[in-house]
């Protein structure tokens, strides 16, 4: 297939209508799912800033975990979708490369906050220790 008849088939960024290609429309999407509202913003999927409504529930003891998960799991479900319809692509080709992209950062900021976490952790109990010994 030539570039000029793959651009001619690339229906990406005309929005809810367009057909989404069977290569990435049942993809799980780990860019929108770990990075939610702002994956949306940088794919103009603004559906995922529902995440902060979702939020509002975490002063309810177990919902407040399960509806911002529930949503995300959501937004990985559908993200390939939305990203597909919301914004002009060059090809499938991009849009995959540009979604693992998401997916990777993703990843690692998710790595890096529980290594941040965890070493906050420590020095907290390293902290609590030292002043419980000069009493």
């Amino acid at each position: 297939m030539s570039d000029e008849t793959q651009q001619l088939m690339n229906n990406s960024g005309e929005g809810k209508c367009s057909a989404v290609p069977e290569a990435i429309a049942k993809e799980f999407n780990w860019g929108a799912f770990l990075l939610n509202w702002i994956w949306g913003l940088g794919n103009k999927t603004y559906i995922t800033l529902l995440i902060f409504v979702a939020s509002l529930f975490s002063i309810i003891p177990f919902i407040g975990f399960v509806i911002p998960l529930g949503c995300s799991i959501w937004f990985g479900i559908k993200g390939n979708e939305w990203a597909w319809q919301n914004k002009k692509w060059d090809s499938v080709e991009h849009f995959t490369s540009v979604q693992k992209t998401w997916a990777i950062a993703g990843l690692v900021l998710m790595i890096l906050g529980f290594v941040v976490g965890i070493i906050l952790g420590i020095l907290i109990f390293i902290g609590a220790m030292a002043a419980g010994m000069s009493k």
